[in-house]
């Protein structure tokens, strides 16, 4: 009996602990919409003057739903005409326009085509009939990233100031063999009113084996760029035998008016670039951002920012180093005992897999740039003979920089999630405030209270999780724990299937998110920061 008994109790509190009752911290607020049929299938979010209108694909149908008022409430559902034969490419929000784009293989003749159907937000259904944009010759063999469940045949690349559109596919190579290949990139750049500006089959300088594509952009006036790796040698190793960097990275520029080529080379001495992407700078011009490492696959060590001018030219490179103290944070105390003895001995120690994700500017100049620790383990079950790839999305790095380039502060937020189903509802979402920034995202409820000197415990994906986070005084740094609600339990609703990507901004101070609340229902979600 006394077993029983111990044993009841301990189940009472290991409940009472997972059910951990937070409040929504003062500085947000959240409301739950009526519930609402769901549609199964691609999901598409915009917001305009703090509505939203989502166009959903399920069961061959296209579904317009538009949410209005303060709770974010369904005010009209239009269901439209049958479709099929067409592999959705991608929806993009252009100049205040709504588009979707697919794809068709016109077998007869063997040539791809890209269309595309405006949406019309008022009316909650299309504005018109589709319309051909860009057909080619032959296969297009893709190698972009896959939104949507498309197949990445094209790739959409939008200028900073939302007017310019360029739209890319890469043509099925000549030669298999990649020592004497060079890819050609199909490039098509349009305007504010989706007309075309320009369109050329771009040929690159190397061959495939000698360069590397990781990045593209396109500016304001329609010129296009190309970020490339380039071997220094006639192998594929990063690495010389002296543990040297054997590539370099150059910024290749595609002019809008005659679309030739010029390449700038871009080098951080004898640091490895880790990781690294376009982004938009203060003014509104190009930067090249990302992270690097003193080592080869020794981790990150520090971050970089680079000015991109209008002629492809660039500036030597702005480098911090990420402090030991902001490293050891959030681990054991045994692990930061041996983390700061190597370091006395002339070890490199350095952060995780960093990928930088956001650059946050303020009126002022000052800005603050985001990275997240990624990286995927796939492991192979002999037993099912099948294939488990788990994303792992953890700590952030926030780093704060005054106008003049100089660093502010620089600190690091502790996460851990793990999913199996890509990003899912992990990575997080940041908001701006007066004088303060919000990074927000789903965690597990041990972490409320989280000592400096513990791990973070594990979010898995799907399994529930707290919308919380950190508030961050811009000034000085400091850090304060906010929570918004819990998915089991968001004011008597439980929540699922709680997405990062759909999240859709409304304005500076508020977002919105569809969940699934069982009994074929969905509800959205909006939130509002008060300051």
């Amino acid at each position: 009996m006394k077993q029983v008994l111990m044993c009841s109790v301990l189940t009472l509190l290991t409940f009472a602990t997972n059910a951990q009752t937070v409040a929504t911290s003062k500085e947000f607020s959240y409301t739950i919409s009526k519930p609402y049929e769901v549609v199964d299938g691609v999901k598409a979010y915009w917001s305009r003057d703090g509505e939203v209108l989502s166009l959903k694909y399920g069961g061959g149908s296209f579904y317009f739903q538009r949410f209005s008022g303060d709770q974010l409430n369904q005010a009209k559902r239009v269901e439209a005409e049958k479709e099929e034969g067409f592999t959705i490419e991608s929806f993009e929000e252009l100049n205040g326009k709504y588009y979707f784009f697919f794809s068709r293989w016109d077998k007869k003749n063997e040539t791809e085509q890209l269309f595309v159907r405006e949406v019309d937000f008022d009316k909650c259904t299309w504005a018109g009939p589709e319309r051909l944009v860009i057909k080619v010759k032959g296969k297009v063999t893709g190698g972009f990233s896959v939104l949507y469940g498309g197949t990445g045949k094209f790739n959409f690349l939008k200028s900073f100031d939302n007017t310019v559109m360029a739209i890319q596919y890469r043509l099925r190579p000549e030669e298999k063999n990649d020592k004497l290949n060079k890819d050609v990139i199909g490039m098509h750049v349009y305007d504010k009113e989706l007309e075309e500006i320009w369109s050329q089959d771009v040929q690159m300088p190397y061959t495939e084996k000698k360069m590397n594509n990781i990045g593209y952009t396109v500016d304001k006036l329609g010129n296009t760029y190309i970020l490339a790796e380039i071997y220094k040698d006639e192998t594929t190793k990063r690495v010389t035998s002296s543990g040297a960097p054997n590539y370099r990275l150059e910024v290749i520029r595609v002019d809008v008016d005659d679309q030739s080529l010029s390449a700038t080379e871009v080098e951080l001495k004898s640091k490895f670039i880790t990781n690294v992407g376009f982004f938009e700078g203060k003014s509104g011009n190009l930067i090249l951002a990302g992270y690097y490492g003193n080592k080869n696959n020794g981790g990150t060590d520090g971050l970089f920012m680079i000015n991109v001018d209008e002629n492809g030219e660039i500036s030597d490179a702005q480098t911090s180093e990420i402090p030991l103290e902001v490293i050891t944070k959030y681990i054991s105390e045994k692990a930061k005992d041996k983390l700061e003895k190597k370091e006395s001995k002339g070890s490199d120690i350095a952060m995780g897999n960093m990928v930088l994700r956001e650059i946050v500017y303020d009126k002022q100049g000052n800005f603050t740039i985001y990275g997240e620790e990624y990286y995927t383990v796939t492991t192979y079950n002999a037993s099912t003979k099948t294939y488990q790839t788990k994303y792992y999305y953890e700590d952030i790095l926030v780093a704060r920089f005054n106008a003049d380039g100089e660093i502010v502060f620089m600190d690091k937020l502790p996460k851990r999630q793990v999913g199996t189903a890509g990003r899912g509802g992990m990575g997080f979402y940041t908001m701006v405030g007066n004088g303060v920034e919000y990074v927000l995202y789903l965690d597990n409820v041990k972490n409320l209270n989280l000592p400096e000197d513990k791990y973070p415990a594990w979010h898995t994906d799907g399994q529930g999780g707290f919308l919380t986070g950190y508030k961050i005084d811009q000034e000085t740094g400091d850090l304060t724990k906010v929570s918004l609600f819990d998915l089991r339990d968001a004011k008597g609703v439980e929540l699922f299937q709680f997405n990062t990507g759909r999240i859709v901004k409304l304005s500076d101070s508020e977002f919105a998110v569809e969940c699934y609340k069982k009994q074929k229902e969905d509800v959205m979600i909006k939130v509002t920061m008060k300051n």
